[in-house]
């Protein structure tokens, strides 16, 4: 009966009496716990108690003589040759430890049977308790007494608790949505000696993805349909793995693909092109297509200056997940080129890419000791009201008077800041430069001007923002009203619906106005006309541009003024240059313009002398014609 596996749990000892050393007390077996079986050395049953009977469902009077195996044995796991051959081995471990097995009862159905068996010699029972009979006839040397529970109940809650187990571990080192290893998972990873091996031999690589416009599927389609992308990308990922392979979702839309025994570049860029090809494949999701894209960046291990040695080769081992890490951060940065060549875009990462990063480094540690230094300051550049033919007000821009640089535009480092985590720090600062420019225009007398500020969303998003821009002004003395807040779509896009709603609110429950800007450049800038309370929108100078040679921009841009008319919206149209694109702008009834064609930027210094010169007769700047008549009666 034995044929299982080794188990280490306690069992309980055959019950001995003190008839002698090692004597086994019949009648104490007969009403004990657990099943105890005798068989003599073939493996012939001989003797068995009620408990035994209850548990294979076989009476005493049925199996004696019949070989355990053959019982308590699945049917197609019996050879009979083997079987006619068994005898118990008095030189067997089994003698000194448990077996668990799997047996079958007299009905088929199967349990764990946990058994322990004692090598027993005749004179080793209690003569003068013993049953008739109940020993081996003389002649046998010794018999087999086995001791018999029922631990199914016991394997499985153990078994449910290792599947459980493993479904936690599991849970822990991979991403609920997608099912493809998170972080953790991949740090364990990249500590394994089959990553490590890798590195050392030049042979891993890794591609960071993250979807182009993720966030506008997203905004435009919901959640649902964003986490259907998500999966599809997922999908894609493991199509293109190998299987040493690991495919992780290391964010919200950013993936990582670590690549074993690649050895080449073109390799690895092979398995970003069949990557970016089956993301590119349309995505059927309810009655919708979703076409979907995709920036990789790819990075491949490369031989240090110690290589090639053996104490450079167990450097490299040590070392394996440190070089993993510097990997991930090379393909990261050969994924931000790919985003800054337009996106779609596989970029293999170069030491070129890395001296860039460096230099974004160093200009991320130059923007914090200018804050530190004041060495920022603030442009203004007027916007001219069409219909008044007067200067209402202009937008605050920053600029940076870099030491070595000379004056750098906030387009420059605007992005390297966010990137760095100091972009809130950088537009508190701007608010305050812009607050005393407009202070020193209300002091020279320009009391009537408005002026426009760009938010980020790092800022907009703070709860401390409306008090401490409420503070801003009253310290100043300047009437909420004359501020207006600008946020782009990027703004709106990179937080939920809600949250910048309840953001606007409160800039607007202060008495300052709020604009969206870049309009014309996002995918939904009329769902977001509709879902925020927006004062006035600032069409984009590429609309702009095209108004003279393009009927169809001209069209656009008349039926978006008509519509924010009809919304009681205000229009700034940004980038006019020419006295045609203002004239076009007039017809059309847009409220104000700005751009080159009206006034460069200009530090407040000189905006308070140009203003002086030019804020009665704005009309020279565009060389603009009169108003005909009936459209002077209009104003």
């Amino acid at each position: 009966m034995s044929r299982g596996s080794d188990i280490r749990p306690p069992a309980t000892p055959l019950p001995r009496c003190g008839n002698g050393p090692g004597a086994i007390c019949l009648p104490l077996i007969m009403q004990g716990r657990d099943a105890i079986v005798v068989q003599d050395m073939q493996g012939c049953i001989t003797w068995m108690n009620p408990a035994a009977e209850a548990m294979f469902g076989w009476p005493l009077s049925k199996v004696r003589g019949r070989r355990g195996l053959t019982l308590v044995q699945a049917r197609d796991t019996l050879q009979d040759a083997a079987v006619a051959a068994f005898r118990y081995d008095p030189e067997s471990s089994i003698f000194s430890r448990y077996i668990l097995a799997r047996h079958r009862r007299r009905d088929g159905t199967l349990f764990w049977n946990q058994q322990g068996f004692t090598l027993v010699a005749p004179s080793a029972h209690c003569a003068g308790c013993g049953p008739p009979g109940a020993l081996p006839p003389g002649g046998a040397s010794c018999f087999v007494a086995i001791s018999c529970r029922d631990v199914t109940e016991q394997i499985e809650t153990e078994r449910k608790l290792r599947a459980t187990k493993a479904e936690l571990l599991h849970a822990a080192h991979h991403d609920d949505l997608t099912g493809l290893a998170n972080r953790k998972r991949l740090t364990a990873f990249l500590a394994s000696d089959i990553a490590r091996h890798a590195l050392a031999g030049h042979e891993l690589g890794v591609l960071q993805l993250d979807l182009d416009k993720f966030k506008e599927i997203n905004d435009t389609l919901g959640h649902h349909a964003g986490d259907a992308t998500l999966q599809h990308v997922a999908r894609a990922l493991r199509a293109a793995s190998m299987p040493h392979d690991l495919a992780c979702r290391t964010g919200g839309d950013e993936f990582l693909l670590v690549c074993l025994r690649v050895g080449t570049p073109d390799a690895l860029r092979q398995r970003a092109q069949r990557i970016l090809d089956a993301i590119a494949d349309p995505l059927r999701w309810r009655d919708q297509v979703i076409r979907i894209g995709c920036s990789i960046g790819t990075s491949l291990a490369a031989p240090g200056p110690a290589e090639g040695t053996e104490q450079g080769m167990a450097q490299g081992m040590a070392q394996g997940m440190v070089q993993g890490e510097t990997l991930i951060m090379q393909a990261d940065q050969a994924l931000y080129a790919a985003k800054q060549r337009g996106r779609g875009r596989i970029v293999c990462y170069a030491p070129a890419i890395g001296q860039r990063q460096t230099s974004r480094n160093q200009m991320a540690r130059d923007i914090r000791t200018a804050l530190a230094e004041a060495q920022f300051e603030i442009h203004l550049q007027p916007q001219l009201h069409l219909q008044r033919r007067r200067i209402t007000g202009c937008e605050a821009l920053l600029r940076w008077n870099h030491p070595r640089f000379g004056q750098v535009t906030a387009g420059d480092f605007l992005e390297v800041a966010r990137r760095a985590g100091i972009l809130a720090d950088l537009d508190y600062a701007s608010l305050n430069l812009a607050l005393d420019a407009l202070q020193q225009l209300y002091v020279a007398g320009f009391t009537d001007l408005a002026l426009a500020v760009n938010v980020s969303a790092e800022v907009l998003s703070d709860a401390e923002y409306p008090a401490l821009l409420q503070w801003a002004l009253q310290s100043r003395g300047l009437p909420a009203k004359a501020l207006c807040i600008e946020i782009t779509e990027t703004t709106i896009l990179d937080r939920q619906d809600c949250a910048i709603t309840q953001a606007v609110d409160r800039v607007k429950r202060l008495g300052a106005r709020v604009a969206l800007d870049d309009f014309g450049t996002g995918y939904a800038g009329l769902a977001h006309m509709s879902a925020i309370d927006v004062d006035a929108i600032k069409l984009d100078r590429s609309m702009t541009a095209r108004l003279v040679a393009d009927r169809r921009a001209r069209e656009i841009v008349g039926a978006l003024i008509g519509l924010c008319r009809q919304l009681g919206t205000h229009v700034v149209a940004e980038g006019v240059e020419t006295p045609q694109q203002a004239q076009i702008l007039r017809a059309a009834k847009c409220p104000l313009i700005q751009g080159y064609g009206v006034a460069r930027p200009m530090p407040v210094a000189a905006m308070i002398r140009w203003l002086h010169m030019h804020a009665t007769d704005p009309d020279m700047l565009l060389h603009l014609p009169p108003d005909p008549p009936a459209r002077a009666a209009e104003r």
